[in-house]
């Protein structure tokens, strides 16, 4: 930092300390200081009371009587106790302090901030009374909480200015341009705008708009993705043109990189690439269910650089783009979103004695009574063919969801074996007959094997 910022801030805390020194300004501070605790205070005495009412209202008919949303209501208030009742106070002690005629200007700017935190609590209240848990989280992060702190540090800067200023040091350089603080305030400022703008419109497209036109999977995720990564570029152009640099400086500095990238990150470029080809081309969508390293799994995520795929038994598997493009991958779900559970085909092997047209029979009636096998397309029986100790069939079935597969055919199982019980039909186990060829001297065999012993 440079020598004449610290100077600049010595001078500014000396005048601070000055007008600290004044008893006008004391009598203010103390206001404010006792105004902040007693309405902390009195908000934590009445939050208490708030639950007996409500807890008083279930006893009485055995459950809530008053509405859902009225009881959240309640327990909403308990957060915003604090702002209200030091609004209310400060207001009042306003107004003693113009009885006796005592300056009140810095009572008045310290009041703000009470407002400000009051209508930050109230919109979150309601952001969590209108929208689920989950949704509210993420609004509540990427967007109020931000913006809540950039209006704090403005409360701040509006509230010092001219006792101390330092918005306008100058402590960093770049490409021989001098930056601000305020100009980085700004910056960032822009870059929180451009962020949040665009996660809005990234969350109203893909939960809203694009569900209600029975768009594609993949057609979502690809708009989803390659939006983010442009309003991502977008913020950080407009953030670095906010501090005043020149753009047209760091293309020659990304020129010169891009030779080192390269040749120093070719797997890493090479997988960037193949995930944008992977977006607009969609070969690979979310939710298809492929083959990776001989076994089944479904595409959870697709993103730039890599994808994620779960197996059936729920573990994920990263997958860098490149091996998706370059190499063979089996696909069960590219034309038809229902999967086919060859892989862990149902085999029924019985008894030369039974009927096939009866153990037909039975293997449909089995599929048709499990509630997660598809109608559409309808299971199938096949006679595979006459094995060395019983009859093979096989049952083919479709679901909707890949990761019940196991599942599903563990249940078939059991109602298949239950099924074959009832009309007794033998699932007969593996049988040899050995047949033992004659003028082999037996007895003598024998004898030398006790002789021996």
């Amino acid at each position: 930092m440079d020598i004449s910022i610290l100077e600049r801030l010595s001078e500014q805390w000396a005048v601070l300390l000055v007008i600290l020194e004044r008893l006008v300004v004391q009598r203010q501070i103390v206001a404010l200081v006792l105004l902040a605790l007693g309405a902390e205070t009195i908000a934590r005495l009445l939050s208490p009371l708030l639950g007996k009412v409500s807890g008083a209202d279930r006893q009485k008919n055995g459950q809530c009587s008053l509405s859902g949303t009225l009881t959240r209501w309640l327990h909403a208030l308990e957060h915003i106790w604090s702002p209200i009742l030091a609004v209310g106070i400060g207001q009042a002690i306003i107004a003693l302090f113009k009885h006796y005629n005592w300056s009140a200007g810095l009572l008045r700017e310290g009041l703000i901030f009470f407002w400000l935190l009051l209508s930050y609590r109230l919109v979150v209240v309601l952001l969590y009374a209108w929208r689920d848990e989950e949704e509210a989280k993420e609004a509540h992060r990427r967007v109020l909480g931000p913006l809540f702190f950039f209006l704090l540090i403005l409360g701040l800067q509006r509230a010092i200015v001219g006792i101390i200023d330092i918005s306008g040091a100058q402590p960093f350089s770049f490409s021989g341009n001098r930056i601000s603080i305020g100009a980085l305030y700004r910056a960032a400022f822009v870059l929180y705008a451009v962020l949040a703008g665009g996660w809005l419109v990234q969350h109203i497209l893909t939960k809203y708009l694009l569900p209600g036109t029975n768009a594609d999977p993949g057609m979502a995720s690809t708009v989803h993705t390659i939006s983010r990564y442009v309003i991502i570029s977008a913020g950080i152009l407009a953030t670095l043109s906010s501090l005043g640099i020149d753009l047209s400086s760091l293309a020659i500095i990304g020129a010169g990189l891009s030779v080192g990238i390269g040749f120093g990150l070719q797997e890493l470029v090479a997988n960037f690439i193949s995930g944008i080809l992977l977006l607009f081309e969609q070969s690979i969508r979310p939710g298809d269910v492929i083959e990776v390293n001989n076994k089944v799994g479904r595409v959870e995520k697709l993103r730039i650089r890599s994808t994620t795929v779960r197996m059936n038994d729920n573990v994920e598997i990263i997958v860098p783009n490149q091996a998706l493009l370059s190499s063979s991958v089996t696909t069960y779900t590219r034309s038809d979103r229902s999967v086919r559970i060859h892989s862990v085909r149902i085999p029924v092997g019985v008894s030369y004695n039974s009927d096939p047209v009866e153990v037909r029979q039975i293997l449909l009636g089995a599929a048709h009574r499990h509630g997660l096998v598809r109608a559409d397309p309808a299971p199938l029986v096949f006679f595979e063919g006459y094995g060395d100790s019983s009859v093979d069939f096989s049952l083919m079935i479709w679901i909707d969801d890949f990761m019940i597969m196991r599942r599903v055919a563990s249940d078939l199982r059991f109602i298949i074996w239950e099924e074959l019980a009832k009309r007794k039909i033998e699932i007969p186990f593996p049988q040899r007959d050995v047949h033992l060829r004659s003028g082999i001297p037996w007895e003598k065999i024998l004898q030398e094997k006790r002789d021996a012993e």
